[in-house]
C-alpha cells in the first residue's frame, strides 16, 4: 500500500479481499476446535479499510484516530459481527470528528453494512453510561466507556446503512 507524507495509507480492494477471506477462514477454523468457545473479533485492519473505501479516506498510522477523511477530519471506526447488539469500547481520550459503525453478519458473509453516525466525540459526552455516569465522566476518570451502538444509537433512530459493501463484487452500494 502506498504511504503518503501525512502518515496515512491508501487502501485497495485486493488487500481488503485478502483480509476478508482470511478472517472468514479463521472463523471457520475456530468453529471446528472443541475448546474454542467463541469466534475472533473482527479485525480493525478490515473494518477501518472498508470505511476508507466508503468515504475516500485513508488509514491513519502513528497518530490518534482510525482514518483520515478527505477533508482532514479524523474518523473513528467501531464494528461488530453480532446481529442484534454490540458492546463497543472507546478510548478515554482519543479525539474523533466522525463516528462510523460496521456490521458484519455471518448469515451473509459477503456484505458489510456501514453506518455514518454523523457524531463526534463531543456528541457522546452527555450520553448516559449507567444511572450514575456519563460517557464524559467515565472518560475523565480515565476509564473506557462501553455501550451498545446498535441499541443506543442505530435502533432508536431507525438508522439504515449509509453504504453496503460487497466483497465478492468489489463494490460499494450507496
Amino acid at each position: 500500500m502506498p504511504r503518503n507524507s501525512n502518515n496515512s495509507l491508501k487502501v485497495d480492494w485486493t488487500n481488503l479481499q485478502i483480509l476478508h477471506y482470511a478472517y472468514l477462514d479463521w472463523q471457520n477454523v475456530l468453529r471446528n476446535i472443541p475448546w474454542a468457545t467463541r469466534g475472533a473479533n473482527i479485525p480493525e485492519a478490515l473494518t477501518e479499510a472498508i470505511v476508507c473505501l466508503c468515504t475516500g479516506g485513508e488509514l491513519k498510522r502513528g497518530t490518534k484516530g482510525d482514518i483520515l477523511l478527505p477533508d482532514s477530519r479524523i474518523g473513528e471506526v467501531k464494528a461488530t459481527t453480532l446481529d442484534r447488539n454490540d458492546l463497543t469500547s472507546f478510548s478515554p481520550n482519543s479525539p474523533f470528528d466522525n463516528l462510523y459503525f460496521v456490521r458484519f453478519s455471518f448469515n451473509d458473509s459477503d456484505k458489510y453494512s456501514v453506518y455514518d453516525l454523523k457524531m463526534n466525540r463531543d456528541d457522546l459526552y452527555g450520553f448516559k453510561m449507567n444511572e450514575n455516569e456519563t460517557f464524559g465522566e467515565q472518560s475523565q476518570n480515565k476509564r473506557r466507556p462501553r455501550f451498545s451502538i446498535i441499541e443506543n444509537i442505530i435502533n432508536p433512530n431507525n438508522l439504515t446503512p449509509t453504504w453496503v459493501v460487497s466483497m465478492s463484487e468489489k463494490r460499494i452500494v450507496k
